[in-house]
């Protein structure tokens, strides 16, 4: 078996170096654009999935929510959730909310939105919103009768021309808001935030102690305890871990809860990289085919005389292999270079959408190594099939055999070679009898 390895590698080499290298470096460059198509859009689709899953963390849900169970609309006492929650080790900070829907008039103009109540000195710890005021300021502890109101219904930011707004409202503009109990109530506006995402810039934010009043709430109600941990990717052990303090409602991850919102179009994207991925991999492993495939008809004379001469079709077929390798490994290097300048390249200028939203590629090293094995393994397999397939025809074995394979060879080697012969034969053997 060695000495197949150690011939069929000698083959491999000599077929490299006799081979044309404007071929092989069209080769190594069609298997590396193969090999990138693998895995340039996981790693797009992968900054999509990072992108939107923040905004789930940075808005609505935290790393981990706490809301009702059951058909109940609040959950009741609950600073005494947050007094669980905040015991729980790993838990960095947590705060309640209340959001309710409503109504805003302005000049006129009426949009729908949810109004969220919120504790403004406990949301710098929690999320973004106190960062992407564009205009104005945030709430303070004592605001009362202000208001903070998306980009989009304000009909400043990027999308008003999708959605309703109400037509340029500026800091200081007097809004109504017609809550869904009936009350309707005037604020000011003090400021305008942006966050590039729909679940924010449609929306309002009004000091907790607005909607319990509005509403008429008592003993500390809320519609979501959003939760910050220490630690990213613990967050169902901190789950667990807020189950067992003794919290009864229903406890979610981020995960859980966007999940919901983006698992349809990250199913889609991904369905759209399971196609890319099986095409781009059965083009790779046809290429290495027809490549290996066109260079045994084109050296099937001289793999039969290889069997002839006692190479055994096990060190062939080794050759070919070896032969596959060394292209598919030359394509992924190139590949994988192209690839990483790519990466750098999109890490230091993202893709924008909404003229703000900006996409980074992720680099997962797992999907790097799956892609190689997979890509060498199809390619190996494509590319010792032909060869296979030669090595099992039937090789002359006798002294015609050698004779019928030299004629069968119709060129100037094949009659210098028989001449070769004949001289050596001559020069080892001098005839009996003498010169005539």
């Amino acid at each position: 078996m060695i000495n197949d390895i150690r011939v069929g590698a000698l083959i491999a080499s000599s077929s490299v170096k006799r081979g044309n290298k404007k071929t092989l470096m069209f080769i190594v460059f069609v298997l590396s654009l193969i090999f990138m198509n693998l895995v340039f859009l996981p790693s797009m689709i992968g900054g999509m999935t990072v992108l939107f899953t923040g905004f789930m963390q940075d808005y609505p849900y935290g790393d981990v929510v706490i809301e009702p169970t059951g058909d109940n609309t609040y959950i009741n006492n609950a600073d005494s959730v947050l007094k669980k929650v905040r015991a729980v080790e790993g838990v960095r900070a947590a705060t309640k909310r209340l959001d309710v829907g409503a109504s805003i008039d302005h000049k006129q103009k009426v949009v729908g939105v949810t109004v969220t109540g919120l504790l403004p000195t406990e949301e710098y710890e929690i999320s973004q919103y106190p960062y992407i005021i564009t205009d104005g300021d945030f709430l303070g502890e004592l605001s009362r009768d202000e208001i903070i109101i998306g980009a989009m219904i304000a009909g400043t930011g990027f999308g008003s021309e999708i959605y309703d707004n109400l037509g340029e409202v500026k800091v200081g503009s007097l809004v109504d808001v017609t809550y869904s109990n009936g009350v309707k109530k005037t604020y000011k506006v003090k400021g305008i935030m942006e966050g590039t995402f729909e679940l924010v810039d449609l929306n309002a934010l009004v000091h907790y102690k607005e909607i319990e009043e509005v509403y008429g709430l008592e003993g500390s109600k809320a519609t979501s305890v959003v939760v910050r941990i220490d630690k990213q990717g613990t967050e169902e052990h901190i789950q667990d871990k807020i189950r067992e303090a003794g919290v009864n409602e229903q406890v979610f991850t981020w995960a859980d809860k966007s999940e919901t919102l983006i698992k349809q179009a990250m199913q889609s994207m991904g369905a759209i990289d399971i196609m890319s991925k099986f095409v781009s991999l059965i083009v790779g492993a046809a290429l290495i085919l027809i490549i290996i495939y066109i260079n045994i008809l084109n050296k099937k004379k001289e793999i039969g005389i290889l069997k002839a001469i006692g190479i055994t079709p096990r060190s062939i077929v080794l050759s070919y292999a070896f032969l596959s390798t060394f292209y598919v490994s030359l394509g992924i290097i190139a590949g994988l270079a192209l690839y990483l300048s790519l990466m750098f390249y999109f890490q230091a200028n993202p893709v924008v959408f909404y003229e703000t939203m900006e996409i980074r590629p992720v680099i997962d090293s797992m999907l790097l190594i799956q892609s190689i094995i997979t890509m060498l393994t199809l390619s190996v397999i494509a590319g010792t099939l032909p060869a296979w397939s030669v090595s099992k025809e039937p090789s002359p074995s006798s002294r015609t055999g050698h004779i019928s394979l030299l004629k069968s060879l119709g060129s100037v080697w094949g009659i210098s070679l028989c001449c070769a012969l004949k001289i050596a034969r001559s020069s080892i053997a001098p005839p009996l009898y003498g010169p005539f």
